[in-house]
């Protein structure tokens, strides 16, 4: 099976350059490489490389900077949907696409699941929800759409390397503590995506819809005062109020996702998201001493 992996810098998609780099059979693009923006240029590629899957990892991530830069964050997680799903279909080659927990309001008091109703509260999540449905409303094109949330890796810049180097320079820090939902290791995400593409049970449809974060619950307060436990890190945390914390964009209080359906329909247990911080924060320190 040929496969093209597009973002390829991103954290998910570095991800899947470690562990299937080494195969002739994958490609990685980056957007210097392509830019999925480009209508007729992700044609002519995919047309002249014709491949069985693609895996988009491309996505505009800035949550409160797509407040200003609206036009952008449409133009690549929807319209550059668009053009993909365009290339899909002339080629027949099926897609695995991600999306986040930000589509949904943060409303809800227990954890979301794939049948619950979208309502983002940001640019960010109504240009990913509109991503999901140029997919969905697409019936030609056999497609997986996995919503995630709160990424990290040894890859790139991400929370818990910013809480790494806050830590070294602060006595006191303040981490918000009233928004709860499950950090999800991109490594853990990419090996879970590769048990779809092997498994020869699973029948693809169209816009198929997973939801996938490590196990357990947390805030962000949680979160970084395990990453500080985990990295013997001596500092006062003092727990914020969303509304202590101004940002442009609204950010779902509650976005705790039901993975049940992932893990049955692939027979896979997603790791706890503890186990998964301790390993993370392992690779990056055996990668300083390399």
């Amino acid at each position: 099976m040929k496969v093209v992996v597009t973002g390829f810098r991103g954290q998910l998609a570095s991800e899947f350059k470690s562990l299937k780099g080494f195969d002739s059979n994958w490609t990685f693009l980056s957007e210097d490489d392509l830019d999925i923006t480009k209508k007729d240029l992700v044609y002519n590629y995919f047309t002249t490389n014709i491949c069985d899957l693609i895996i988009n990892c491309a996505a505009y991530t800035a949550v409160d900077k797509a407040e200003d830069e609206t036009k952008l964050a449409y133009k690549v997680n929807a319209e550059g949907i668009k053009n993909i799903l365009r290339a899909c279909e002339k080629i027949n080659a099926k897609l695995i696409h991600y999306s986040t927990d930000y589509v949904f309001d943060g409303k809800s008091k227990d954890p979301y699941n794939e049948l619950d109703i979208p309502n983002p509260n940001s640019v960010y999540g109504s240009s990913k929800l509109m991503g999901e449905e140029l997919i969905r409303q697409n019936k030609k094109v056999k497609s997986i759409i996995i919503r995630t949330s709160w990424v990290y890796s040894s890859f790139g810049n991400n929370f818990v390397k910013t809480m790494i180097r806050l830590g070294a320079e602060k006595k006191e820090l303040g981490v918000i503590v009233d928004q709860i939902g499950s950090p999800t290791y991109a490594k853990d995400l990419a090996v879970d995506t590769l048990n779809i593409i092997i498994d020869q049970n699973y029948q693809w449809i169209n816009g198929d819809l997973f939801h996938y974060s490590n196990n357990g619950i947390c805030s962000w307060f949680d979160f970084a005062k395990k990453i500080f436990e985990y990295k013997n890190i001596d500092i006062k945390l003092k727990a914020l109020q969303t509304q202590d914390y101004n940002t442009k964009a609204s950010r779902p209080k509650y976005s705790l996702l039901d993975k049940s359906k992932f893990e049955a329909t692939f027979n896979v247990k997603i790791r706890d998201w503890e186990t998964s911080l301790a390993e993370m924060l392992t690779t990056i320190s055996l990668k300083k001493h390399l």
